[in-house]
């Protein structure tokens, strides 16, 4: 077994100068429908949900010309309002690939600046 970890820090600013030049498209292509519920579109917790995306992304190391859609990794809330990895197509292959176990995430956002540090157990 081998511990991954990922870490990721995302600007507010970004996500809103994002949002307001490409609006809706911009949303939906990065955020599930869940994850924009879970948020109620704020942008500091969209931008916390961006930085979990990245962290998880980085702990589950895809190849340099590998495009893995935002999408394929949502942070959504569970049911104890704490945030959970939902992973599916692209990433979801990936974390089979290395037995990667559930994810853990934790995300916090102050002062304009989101952080997020995704961590699991894998097999390689």
């Amino acid at each position: 077994m081998a511990i991954r970890t990922g870490t990721d820090l995302a600007a507010v600013d970004d996500v809103v100068a994002a949002v307001a030049a490409h609006g809706e498209r911009y949303l939906s292509r990065v955020f599930t429908d869940r994850e924009r519920a879970d948020a109620g579109d704020d942008p500091e917790r969209l931008t916390a949900r961006f930085a979990g995306k990245e962290a998880v992304l980085k702990l589950l190391r895809p190849a340099r010309d590998e495009a893995v859609p935002l999408r394929d990794v949502a942070i959504v809330l569970d049911a104890d309002g704490a945030p959970a990895v939902e992973l599916s197509g692209r990433a979801a292959a990936l974390a089979d690939a290395i037995g990667c176990g559930a994810i853990a995430v934790s995300l916090s956002h102050e002062r304009g600046l989101a952080v997020a540090t995704a961590v699991a157990l894998t097999q390689r």
